[in-house]
């Protein structure tokens, strides 16, 4: 048996070991932790074939808990951090099996369709709007879709202001959705009441942007055109809308995270499915394993720096931080303010969200400042949407750039660039000011 079977089988096990530890909790910690030590063996087999920008999220990750950690954990303690960790290794599989099905839908192709006969005038505010409902549930899966919608006889100059348009429809939806690694994160911090008002304030955040950038970006777009971009999506709004009523359904009946809710509910939807469409079968399961095992860099940075963040909030020396936080030269209401910049702008220097976010909210959420949960876990997905709508290390860039065959310096520092510092710093003074009001 070769490597990749083996590390594939480890991953099939902490995944389905982290679904019953969602369902049964406390009672099944045995094999949760069975779970833990599968995930571990996939890291150890995983880490020579990781690439030099993961290794180096890594690094930078193991610095950061050796700064904030106050003594080396006990192996209880990982373990603990292990099983909190679990649900964020099971997130990215499902979201990849998610991914294969949703190609192979009728009603997807159809809205394809849709999009590709758009008239050039709106074509840029039809994939806009495409790729934030799209992205809200398949994330950078919708890259795959609607570059498949572009017209083959398309020019470079086309395809690159596409492309500007998709990243910033998928990215800013992660302001809302529960499907993105960074709502799982938020709510790593952030209890669950507060999380979906955060999500409710998202909705807004993302109406708003996309308001006021689309006319920005589509030269003189009106509702009509809005009104004629939203008819593309006519084919996959009943799915969309089962899919996001079956997971907040769970969510709350179950008392869930949106993200247990996910890892529940999508396998079950996926499996009626193809019930109803066996001949898809087989090419579901072969691109899911295929697809697993390229996202091998993912879920091992995602569940390293999940398993940090859990070591470190719950550390004596993070007191010690949030005393300077605490002091006179940090009022409370820049601490929320520049949150997204912050997490933006390190971004754009290479250092993924899943650093900045992880510190972040592990610092404020203990901080004893008047900041409201839900405005600070809006706060990190703000800026967790505006960076990586623009970072070169960006998986949105890199993934969008190979598939519209636009190069990545191109998305990374084109106009995407200066709208994602206005959106995080515009929408980071907005926060504080509502925060001041509560």
């Amino acid at each position: 048996m070769n490597i990749d079977k083996i590390r594939l089988y480890l991953l099939c096990i902490a995944w389905f070991t982290a679904i019953i530890n969602v369902i049964f909790g406390q009672s099944a910690i045995t094999l949760a932790n069975a779970g833990v030590l599968s995930l571990l063996l996939f890291f150890g087999l995983t880490f020579s074939r990781l690439k030099k920008e993961s290794i180096s999220i890594i690094i930078i990750l193991l610095v950061v808990a050796i700064i904030l950690l106050d003594r080396f954990p006990n192996f209880d303690d990982f373990l603990s951090a292990g099983r909190f960790t679990l649900v964020f290794a099971a997130l990215l599989p499902t979201m990849t099996l998610v991914r294969s099905a949703s190609l192979k839908m009728d009603r997807i192709r159809n809205s394809q369709n849709l999009l590709r006969n758009l008239p050039t005038n709106i074509s840029t505010s039809g994939f806009q709007i495409a790729s934030h409902f799209f992205g809200s549930v398949i994330n950078t899966g919708t890259f795959s879709i609607l570059s498949a919608a572009l017209p083959e006889d398309s020019d470079k100059n086309y395809r690159k202001t596409i492309a500007e348009a998709c990243l910033r429809g998928m990215n800013t939806s992660a302001t809302w959705s529960p499907f993105f690694v960074a709502f799982a994160v938020g709510q790593a911090f952030i209890d669950k009441t507060n999380s979906w008002i955060a999500m409710g304030c998202g909705i807004l955040v993302g109406i708003i942007f996309n308001l006021v950038s689309l006319p920005v970006f589509a030269f003189g777009s009106t509702f009509n055109k809005i009104k004629y971009s939203l008819a593309c999506l006519s084919p996959v709004f009943p799915i969309l809308t089962l899919i996001m009523f079956s997971v907040l359904s769970v969510s709350l009946y179950f008392d869930f995270t949106a993200l247990s809710a996910v890892v529940l509910v999508m396998p079950v939807l996926i499996a009626v499915y193809l019930v109803f469409n066996l001949n898809n079968i087989i090419e579901v399961y072969s691109n899911t394993k295929s697809w697993l095992l390229n996202s091998s860099d993912d879920i091992t940075v995602i569940s390293i720096a999940m398993l940090v963040g859990y070591l470190i909030s719950r550390s004596g020396t993070i007191n010690e931080y949030n005393l300077l936080l605490d002091s006179a030269l940090f009022p409370t209401w820049s601490l929320l303010a520049i949150t997204p910049l912050i997490i933006t702008l390190f971004s754009f220097m290479g250092i993924h969200p899943v650093i900045s976010s992880t510190i972040a909210l592990s610092l404020l959420t203990t901080l004893q400042a008047e900041i409201h949960p839900a405005l600070l876990m809006q706060a990190h997905l703000i800026g967790w949407a505006a960076g990586t709508m623009s970072s070169v290390a960006s998986l949105s860039i890199l993934t969008c750039s190979n598939l519209f065959q636009v190069e990545t310096r191109q998305l990374a520092f084109g106009p995407n660039l200066l709208t994602a510092v206005v959106f995080s710093l515009s929408s980071g003074l907005l926060l504080s000011f509502v925060n001041s009001l509560i």
